[in-house]
């Protein structure tokens, strides 16, 4: 005769109150493990979109800009970098940028788009750039690399620190990182806080 097996109803009580106090204990660290690799994937993204841009530059002997941009396709984000950046041959030099997409030799005579990035999912976080200011003493929008490589504005060197930073519900500051644009056009990260300058809130 066949004998009947499976969980008893204790046995299952167990299992579910294992189960719960697993998902208490790892819920907090499992979404710090989380924002942490948003984090690092967000800085790492926004390296390739500057070395891209630096280095289209020197290859098409021409003006790439990149710029916040919340259409993807124009330089229309102002200081939201988080919304979303446009990486574009600059032709005129007008920072407006274009949403023709670069598809031919043809077209770096003209502006059209190298690359776009999307809005950054995650709620949480921010990507705002601190320690560059223009003529009008306000956060730097977009920058301009030249076919040396070189960031510039209207013949002057620029620089910029970009800080990306995620935050808990109390809009606490739960991490950051800093992705720096040196005069050079070097990029590179670092987690030194002295030149992350996070905003109050996301």
């Amino acid at each position: 005769m066949k004998k009947n097996s499976g969980f008893t109803l204790t046995e299952l009580m167990v299992t579910l109150v294992i189960v719960g106090i697993i998902a208490v204990i790892g819920g907090p660290s499992l979404r710090t493990f989380v924002q942490g690799s948003q984090l690092v994937s967000s800085s790492n993204e926004l390296v390739s979109a500057l070395h891209v841009a630096r280095s289209e530059a020197i290859k098409l002997n021409r003006r790439v800009t990149i710029c916040a941009s919340i259409d993807g396709v124009s330089c229309s984000g102002g200081e939201k970098w988080q919304k979303g950046w446009i990486v574009f041959i600059d032709a005129n030099g007008d920072h407006v940028g274009t949403g023709s997409t670069c598809s031919s030799v043809a077209d770096i005579n003209t502006d059209c788009l190298l690359r776009v990035h999307d809005v950054i999912d995650e709620v949480s976080q921010t990507l705002s750039i601190t320690g560059t200011l223009d003529s009008n003493n306000q956060p730097v929008q977009w920058f301009t690399f030249t076919s040396r490589g070189l960031p510039k504005e209207a013949g002057s060197s620029r620089s910029g620190v970009f800080a990306v930073c995620s935050f808990d519900d109390s809009n606490n500051i739960v991490g950051s990182r800093a992705v720096v644009l040196s005069v050079s056009g070097r990029v590179r990260i670092s987690d030194n806080a002295a030149v992350i300058s996070c905003p109050a809130a996301p």
